[in-house]
């Protein structure tokens, strides 16, 4: 199946003017999915960041926040269950052993319950305040909302070059090949809805995995839209990228995904 093209624009096909709600349709609920590894100064401002989305989103749909303790080492774990175990609509989750970003979010995914599944960074890189648009563009129509910080409207404030010139790179190389469909694939925070995100899970680990899946839905034909966003720098503890795996692991993708030998999606039980 072929990817969608650009509009005379210069934007997606799937362009947020194109999608329709039923306006006698509920907005639908969303679960966000934060992984969590060695995060344990972050944590405090995440919980801040979440409690305050929290009480304005609430007021829109209804809202489940999954986060995932992925083998920490450093109290992470429990700073997730002090800080949000009396939270109710909050579940914290851990793996025994540190498991991977991908792994991470089948995790998270699994006790979703959710209409719509976000993913969502720990480290505040993007506002919360960002889910509550990508779940709106769903509520419109779209199968796939999506931060895009290299959109023209977007932008980066403070970011390490070198994760830029990866996040950049790889981009640039995954638009070219789907047909200048999107202007960022690597981006972690995202809103699937959940039919969506059960059709197209990812084979791969670790960071591979978000640009995966995101590369399933665009195959499957599925309304991918883009929202402008700020990438901002993290504000506590550092990146857990290992950025010569990652480059090669998008090398290896970008292989399959030219011979378009993408493995089947792993079935969801």
């Amino acid at each position: 199946m072929p990817y969608a093209r650009r509009t005379q624009d210069g934007r997606s096909s799937c362009r947020t003017s194109e999608l329709a709600r039923n306006p006698d349709s509920p907005p639908g609920s969303l679960s966000i999915v934060v992984p969590v590894y060695q995060e344990s100064a972050g944590i405090p401002a995440l919980e801040r960041a979440l409690r305050a989305f929290e009480a304005d989103e609430s007021r829109v749909r209804r809202l489940q926040v999954v986060l995932v303790d992925d083998g920490s080492t450093d109290g992470s774990g429990e700073l997730l269950r002090q800080s949000f175990g009396g939270w109710p609509n909050a579940t914290v989750v851990a793996h025994a052993h540190n498991l991977g970003l991908g792994a991470a979010l089948e995790t998270g995914a699994a006790v979703a319950d959710g209409d719509y599944v976000a993913w969502f960074d720990s480290d505040l890189t993007y506002p919360p305040e960002l889910l509550g648009r990508l779940a709106a563009e769903l509520d419109l129509g779209a199968d796939v909302a999506l931060a895009s910080c290299y959109h023209p409207d977007g932008g980066v404030d403070g970011v390490p070059a070198w994760r830029l010139a990866l996040s950049r790179a790889a981009s640039a190389v995954y638009s070219r090949l789907t047909g200048g469909v999107l202007h960022t694939y690597t981006s972690m925070v995202r809103a699937y809805r959940r039919e969506t995100l059960d059709a197209c899970s990812s084979t791969r680990e670790g960071f591979l995995a978000v640009t995966e899946v995101l590369l399933r839905a665009l195959r499957a034909g599925k309304r991918c839209v883009e929202v402008p966003a700020v990438l901002a720098r993290r504000r506590a503890g550092q990146s857990k990228m290992r950025i010569v795996g990652v480059a090669l692991g998008h090398l290896g993708l970008v292989a399959s995904l030219k011979l378009g030998k993408l493995n089947p999606p792993r079935p969801r039980v």
